[in-house]
C-alpha cells in the first residue's frame, strides 16, 4: 500500500513539473514573440527625459533607448520617425551607449550638445545617416568629425565644441546610461510603448491601438 502511494505522490509530482514547464514555455513564447514585453513605470522611463517631441494633447509615450553608433538604432530610426508629430504621441529618446562601440559616447554627447542648440533631432538624423563614415574615423579625428557635422547643421562650431565636452552635457548622457543600466537593458534600441517594452517593427502598430483605445473612452 505504501508503495502505491509513493507511485501515485511521484506520478503526480511529475505531472505538476511537466503543466509547469508548459506554462512557462507558453509564456516565454508569447513574450519572445515580438510584440510585448517587460512593463516598466512610464514616468520611470520619461522623468527627465531631455530629447523629446510631442504633439497635440498625449495619450501614447515611447520612450527609445539608442545608440548612435548602433547598426539595428539606424535601421528601427528609419520606422521610428514617423512618431515625430504625430498627433497624441510623445516620443523621447534616451541615450545608451554601449561599450562595444568606441565613438558612442561621442555621438550622444554630439546629439545632446546640438538639442542645447536647438537641433538635436537633426543631429540625430545626420548622425544615423553618416554612421558608417563617423565610426571608420581615428580616435584623433573623431571630434573633429562631430564638429563638422555641427556646422552642417548652421551651428556655430566653438559653441558646439564646448557644449560637447561639457559637464552638463557629460552628465545628460550619464543620467541615461544610468537609467538603462537599472533597467538591464540587454542591448540596444530598446523602446517602450506607455511603458510596455515593445519589438521597433511593432511600436506603430500599437501605437495606433492605443491611440484608437483613448478616443474610444
Amino acid at each position: 500500500m505504501n508503495d502505491l502511494k509513493t507511485v501515485l505522490l511521484i506520478v503526480g509530482g511529475s505531472i505538476v513539473l511537466v503543466l509547469l514547464m508548459i506554462f512557462g514555455l507558453t509564456k516565454m513564447a508569447r513574450n519572445s514573440g515580438n510584440e510585448v514585453g517587460v512593463i516598466v513605470d512610464e514616468n520611470v522611463l520619461s522623468d527627465g527625459a531631455l530629447l523629446s517631441t510631442q504633439s497635440g494633447k498625449v495619450k501614447v509615450t515611447v520612450v527609445n533607448f539608442s545608440d548612435m553608433q548602433c547598426p539595428a538604432c539606424k535601421a528601427a530610426d528609419g520606422v521610428l520617425e514617423g512618431l515625430v508629430g504625430k498627433e497624441g504621441v510623445r516620443y523621447v529618446i534616451r541615450h545608451y551607449p554601449l561599450m562595444g562601440h568606441r565613438y558612442s559616447t561621442n555621438g550622444a554627447r554630439a546629439v545632446e550638445a546640438a538639442r542645447q542648440m536647438g537641433k538635436g533631432w537633426e543631429m540625430m538624423d545626420l548622425l544615423f545617416e553618416k554612421q558608417e563614415e563617423w565610426s571608420g574615423v581615428s580616435p584623433k579625428e573623431i571630434d573633429a568629425r562631430m564638429i563638422s557635422y555641427a556646422t552642417d547643421l548652421g551651428l556655430e562650431k566653438t559653441d558646439f565644441e564646448e557644449r560637447s565636452k561639457s559637464d552638463d552635457t557629460a552628465q545628460a548622457v550619464n543620467t541615461d546610461k544610468a537609467l538603462g543600466d537599472r533597467l538591464r537593458l540587454s542591448g540596444t534600441p530598446t523602446v517602450y510603448v506607455n511603458g510596455e517594452q515593445v519589438s521597433p517593427d511593432f511600436v506603430l502598430g500599437r501605437v495606433d491601438e492605443l491611440i484608437k483605445a483613448a478616443g474610444e473612452k
